[in-house]
């Protein structure tokens, strides 16, 4: 009897040791598996924000709209004007100098300006020059020579000059070039680089005869109304001084101040 019992217990404590052993691996695998679950599940959310992502949260209109646009756009919204320029008045004054030309004689002008600004791009203009003049280191030399000559009985030669007294020109400027920049950050201010050309009539001290002048220059819309230039222009007309006609290539250079109406 005792010997049945032993027998009996043996077998049941096998019995449950190998019930164990088989479970565990179960267990396992079930773990296993439940983790495979849990990372395609997450695979599959990362796709799905990334395809949100992608098609803008489903939303085709704003999908579209995010497609079509071009840098042509933003180049348009960058290079949008501060002032308009557009069937606009603008009237001025400037300073300027002449450089070249007749050695004997320095050249100063005041003028006036006025501009119809057809478009940001063209427009058309007038300019009135009334003219200073004096004579240059040069001239002097050849003077005060003159009159040391007829004191002292000899021949004297009178300085051969014919200076400029006024000038009115037609003149039509192109603006291809157009910027935007901030001084001390206390505001932006719109600018352009333009060409200009043209031509009219200046008067000297021997009559009036054409003129004709091209150049370039840069005007600064400060504000709504405010506005300021600075110009380079090439000028050419013929002179008529004691000894002859002649030809003439004049560089000036003028600043103004001017107000858009």
């Amino acid at each position: 009897m005792k010997n049945f019992k032993l027998l009996s217990a043996t077998v049941l404590f096998i019995a449950l040791s190998s019930q164990n052993a088989f479970a565990a691996p179960a267990k396992k695998a079930v773990k296993k598996a439940a983790t495979a679950t849990s990372q395609t599940s997450r695979v599959n959310d990362n796709s799905d924000v990334t395809a949100d992502i992608d098609s803008l949260g489903g939303n085709e209109q704003l999908m579209n709209m995010a497609q079509n646009i071009k840098s042509e756009s933003r180049s348009r919204i960058v290079q949008e004007r501060i002032v308009d320029r557009r069937n606009r008045l603008e009237v001025g004054v400037n300073y300027g100098m002449n450089f070249g030309g007749d050695a004997y004689t320095k050249t100063q002008a005041l003028g006036a300006a006025l501009d119809f600004h057809i478009t940001p791009r063209w427009s058309l203009g007038a300019r009135y020059f009334d003219y200073g003049n004096s004579l240059s280191p040069e001239g002097k030399r050849i003077f005060e020579q003159a009159k040391a000559n007829y004191a002292a009985g000899g021949r004297a030669y009178a300085v051969d000059i014919d200076y400029p007294e006024s000038s009115v020109m037609a003149v039509l400027n192109w603006y291809p070039i157009y910027g935007k920049t901030s001084f001390m950050d206390v505001g932006v201010t719109q600018f352009d680089m333009y060409l200009l050309g043209g031509g009219g009539q200046i008067t000297l001290s021997s009559g009036s005869t054409a003129v004709y002048t091209a150049g370039l220059g840069i005007g600064a819309w400060i504000t709504k109304h405010l506005t300021a230039r600075a110009e380079v222009r090439y000028m050419n007309y013929n002179d008529k001084p004691v000894t002859g006609e002649r030809n003439l290539n004049v560089v000036t250079g003028n600043l103004g101040l001017g107000w858009m109406l």
